[in-house]
């Protein structure tokens, strides 16, 4: 519904934007954990909290610091842990059993797996995750509207923080001589990769909250809009093609399925392209001098990007069943590659989990992504605007498209902001004809069991994942290559079993 000026409203005709505070009496501990992951993911982008460990490990260990916290809150409140089952239980049946077959397979391959615990520390990284998706697609489904403003927040609010980040260095930059101009300069990310990641994901978010700010309320709408041309400006400026590829997938999903509702969509996000286009001259073409180095716009990277692809098919082609194992396309001891990620969600599942997890998880996120988007884009979808629905598809298609061709579901960040537009879209889905809704006793109890159990294990082992911090520094040193080039997996630098190496 909109308003004569234009704004989107709710049915109930309550403005879409305009974050309202968590209500005490409302509140229990699945809201505080969502306030947990959200501050994490509006924050952490900008500020650094523990500088000496550089801005990945940093990344790395406040990310295990909440997913340990969410985890815990699940095993220990009753009331969280039930509706994330029932969250979980209103799945489809073949979707609850192919998520259990992946996740299955993941801990088998890890038991074959030459470091083990590597192998087990992803599968239950990757668990932890999934259940930081279910925390939020449960609040989701509790309280819609009230949850998305604190989402819609949540984005803009580390969108704004980084502005101010940003906009403090590039005065500095003016200001003082010798201060480097950003991408060069400080951008609080060990590789500016990893900041075109964060902007894959909430640069489609930006414009649905443009969309839903009233006419009247010029200010916010301008300041909104500045918000995403300026994202586009710094998508030029680090010349990077992923994500402008990824955007660009993301608003043709958005013209396929939602057809004339995306007009408006589209337009806004062309006009902030053709800002951030101008003022990327603005900033960064004043000097005569390029505003990236050769390190980021490298011209061989993507013949690379090709080798390492046919590295793990070869991986896969040694073990096609279970793959080499979780992690282990980092595992030194194996042809070592200079990389410790291949820098593809597809084929890091092909080389490490093997052949059927690979297409279990490939069925499960075309089939899930299918179902969901019709429904979002049908004249039934649940309650909200035209602009969140279209904003959220867009996201979602632009964040799955990017980790095709770069390490979206390796790095912190983009894992945390990943999970958060998933759960956002699990949260919104409805497939409640196919959900299984069983009350027994008995299967309630197993069900509760199980979930602990994988929770307290997921817990051991991520929570031990701590101890390569006191090791980094030697590891870094055990190969000279590390002196020369960013490679993360878990951590920076990520290949493991260099004990294993004759160097």
């Amino acid at each position: 519904m909109s308003d004569p000026d234009g704004a989107i409203k709710n049915p109930d005709g309550a403005p879409e934007i305009g974050f309202k505070w968590l209500s005490r009496e409302n509140a229990d501990g699945g809201e505080f954990l969502l306030v947990l992951i959200c501050a994490y993911i509006a924050l952490v982008p900008t500020l650094s909290f523990v500088p000496s460990l550089e801005p990945y490990n940093e990344k790395r260990a406040l990310q295990i610091g909440v997913l340990l916290a969410a985890a815990a809150g699940v095993l220990g409140v009753g009331s969280v842990r039930g509706r994330w089952l029932e969250t979980f239980k209103s799945l489809p049946l073949t979707a609850r059993w192919g998520l259990g077959g992946v996740l299955g397979l993941g801990i088998l391959s890890s038991v074959l797996a030459p470091a083990s615990f590597y192998a087990f520390l992803e599968v239950g990284h990757f668990f932890l995750l999934f259940v930081v998706a279910g925390i939020v697609a449960s609040e989701v489904r509790r309280a819609p509207g009230r949850v998305q403003q604190i989402l819609l927040g949540t984005v803009v609010s580390g969108g704004a923080l980084y502005t101010v980040y940003f906009g403090t260095g590039y005065l500095s930059h003016l200001a003082v001589s010798g201060v480097k101009l950003w991408p060069n300069g400080g951008t609080n990310y060990v590789n500016i990769r990893i900041f075109n990641h964060y902007q894959t994901v909430t640069l489609p978010l930006f414009t649905g909250v443009f969309l839903l700010i009233s006419k009247r309320r010029w200010i916010g709408k301008g300041l909104a809009f500045m918000l995403i041309a300026l994202w586009w400006a710094l998508i030029l400026a680090s010349e990077v093609r992923g994500t402008v590829i990824a955007v660009g997938i993301g608003a043709a999903g958005v013209g396929l399925f939602f057809r004339r509702q995306a007009k408006t969509w589209i337009v806004v996000e062309s006009a902030g392209l053709l800002t951030g286009l101008g003022l990327y001259y603005l900033l960064f073409t004043a000097d005569a001098a390029p505003p990236v180095t050769g390190r980021l716009a490298d011209p061989d990277q993507y013949s690379g990007r090709l080798q390492l692809w046919r590295v793990c098919l070869e991986m896969a082609w040694i073990n096609p069943v279970f793959g080499i194992g979780p992690m282990h396309f980092a595992w030194a001891p194996y042809p070592y590659v200079e990389l410790a990620s291949p820098h593809s969600a597809l084929m890091q599942w092909l080389a490490e989990w093997g052949l059927p997890s690979t297409l279990a998880t490939v069925w499960l996120a075309v089939w899930g992504l299918w179902r969901w988007i019709r429904q979002e884009a049908s004249q039934s979808a649940v309650e909200t605007s035209e602009a969140v629905r279209a904003s959220l598809v867009a996201s979602v298609l632009a964040g799955a498209a990017h980790s095709m061709v770069s390490g979206l579901i390796v790095a912190p960040l983009s894992q945390m902001l990943l999970a958060l537009v998933g759960g956002w879209a699990w949260g919104r889905y409805r497939p409640a004809e196919h959900g299984d809704q069983r009350t027994g006793k008995g299967s309630a109890i197993k069900s509760h069991f199980l979930l602990s159990a994988l929770l307290v294990g997921s817990i051991v082992v991520v929570g031990s994942s701590f101890k390569d911090l006191a090791t980094i520094e030697e590891r870094r040193s055990a190969y000279p290559a590390y002196q020369e080039r960013f490679s993360p997996r878990y951590w920076n630098p990520g290949h493991i079993g260099l004990q294993e190496l004759d160097v």
